[in-house]
Parts: structure tokens; C-alpha cells; sequence
């Protein structure tokens, strides 16, 4: 399907320059390309940064007929995949976070034999194994199954997020991207920008033999030269530090990197948002 995509550039109106690699932005589950705007901001001037709504997701709504049962990894991937090589990106680092992360290896990998497509492959938060990258699988799908469709007072939403949703950082994610679709003399309408049955569809897709693709995919990537990195937030419920470790000691090699965070949790971009920035600019220089 065809995506609806953010893109911020230098602000002289020049391109970057052809050695300069392009910034993909791939959002969390229930986010937006959106999301992505404020660390853009500080990299605009000299990177061309793209920001999709994935499927199901903000404007990237509604799933077409004959698509609007595919919500695996893989899918997402194909979508932007499809972006790409429709607007001649090259040379592009990839940064997913969350599902996001999973998806950015899923197109990682649908990339191998398209040399000079992606240069590298940062995955923010998200466990190689267990049940949606750590376990919150099931407490998270069943809280999005509850979740009321629209508020109508920010607050109300606010106190409903933290009391019923099990991590708080997500919680925190979720009252960002909600917005007020309400007139200026009406009362408040506070929707969130994504179909719920299809992010929960997303959720129980995200099977065993999927998640099993996500170290696969790692090491696909490394052995033909497409470096991947891991970031953890040190506090993260999604990818707990007993699980972090585990995985960093099977799987960090030549080519596959880890690194924990502290003071974050999985909202790790946001909560480290100059921190986050500065990485991005050391691995794009």
C-alpha cells in the first residue's frame, strides 16, 4: 500500500550532499511518522529525514482491500520497502523503534541483494525473542483491546493511560500522539491515530516464528555488511535487562552492537532526546 510519509530536509532548500545517507524514522506501535519531529528538527539542516505513518496508522489509513489482513513484520516492511525505491532513496539508515524496530529489520532483510540500499539498521527497544520482543504481548494487546475509541477530556484519557496501561512509558507514547478532532467550539474529542483492531491484529501476528525472525534477520544483516545496532533503555519493561543481557551475550558480534541506556526506559528517543540526536548525527557522519 502506499504510505503517507513526513519528510523534513535542510532548511537552505538545497539537498543534502550525495554522500550524506538518509535518516528513516520508523514509529512505534499506535504513533505516527509525527513523532519523530522535534529530533528531526535538530537534524534537518544537514540530513534528509523521513517519517512514514505505517499502515493502519495516521494518515496511512484505511488498509486496502486484499491488505487489510496482512499485519506482520514482513508487511510493514513491503509498504516501505515500496516507499524507497519509489522515491529513489539510497544509501538510507534505518531506525525503528519498538515495532517499529522489528519492522526495520523486516526490511532490512527484504532489501539483501540491493546493494547501497541500507547502509545501517538501528533497532530502539525491542527484544530478538519471547513474545513481542520481551512479553508484553499479551498485557498490551489486551489493553488496546479496552481501549475506549475516543475521550473526551485530555485528563480523563491521561488518568485512564497510567492506571490501565501496563508500561508507563508506552502510556506516556500514547498520550503524545492522541489529538483533539473536535471543533474550536465544541467539546474535546480525543482520538488516538490508528485502528484498533488492526494495531491488536499487528499484536497477535507477532507470533513465536516471527519473533524468531528477528535475530535471523540481525545476523543476515551483519554477514553481508549492514551493521546493526540494539539500544535498550536501561528501565524498559518491553525488553527487560535479564532478557537484554541474555541476547547481548549470544548474538553481539562483528556487525551486531548493543548498548543500554540509562535513566530511560523504552521510550528511550524521547527521554533521551538531545542524547538520541547526538548518536544519530556520530552514525551518519
Amino acid at each position: 500500500m502506499n504510505l503517507h510519509f513526513f519528510e523534513w530536509g535542510p532548511k537552505s532548500g538545497t539537498p543534502p550532499a550525495p554522500a550524506t545517507p538518509t535518516l528513516l524514522f520508523l514509529h512505534g506501535m499506535g504513533g505516527t511518522g509525527a513523532i519523530w519531529r522535534a529530533i528531526a528538527a535538530q537534524l534537518e539542516d544537514h540530513f534528509l529525514c523521513i517519517a512514514p505513518d505505517q499502515r493502519a496508522h495516521g494518515e496511512s489509513r484505511p488498509v486496502p482491500p486484499g491488505e487489510d489482513t496482512l499485519f506482520k513484520a514482513t508487511d510493514y516492511a513491503r509498504d516501505v520497502k515500496q516507499l524507497i525505491e519509489t522515491q529513489g532513496w539510497r544509501d538510507v539508515i534505518v531506525i525503528g523503534h519498538s515495532m517499529g524496530a522489528r519492522n526495520a529489520l523486516a526490511l532490512g532483510h527484504l532489501c539483501v541483494g540491493q546493494p547501497g540500499l541500507i547502509r545501517r539498521v538501528v533497532c530502539v527497544d525491542i527484544g530478538m525473542k519471547g513474545a513481542w520482543g520481551g512479553g508484553m504481548g499479551k498485557p498490551l494487546a489486551e489493553f488496546l483491546e479496552n481501549l475506549p475509541r475516543e475521550f473526551n477530556d485530555r485528563k480523563v484519557m491521561r488518568d485512564y493511560l497510567f492506571a490501565n496501561c501496563p508500561d508507563a512509558s508506552i502510556a506516556q507514547y500514547l498520550s503524545a500522539v492522541a489529538k483533539n478532532v473536535a471543533a474550536t467550539d465544541e467539546p474535546e474529542r480525543i482520538v488516538f491515530p490508528f485502528d484498533h483492531e488492526d494495531v491488536v491484529e499487528t499484536i497477535r501476528q507477532a507470533n513465536q516464528s516471527q519473533q524468531d525472525s528477528i535475530p535471523a534477520w540481525a545476523v543476515e544483516l551483519a554477514r553481508i555488511g549492514t551493521p546493526v545496532m540494539f539500544l535498550h533503555g536501561a528501565t524498559s519493561k518491553v525488553w527487560p535487562k535479564a532478557d537484554y543481557d541474555a541476547q547481548k551475550a549470544q548474538y553481539e558480534s562483528e556487525g551486531i552492537e548493543f548498548q543500554t541506556w540509562e535513566n530511560c526506559g523504552h521510550g528511550l528517543p524521547f527521554e533521551q532526546r538531545a542524547k538520541f540526536v547526538e548518536f544519530v548525527k556520530g552514525i551518519a557522519n
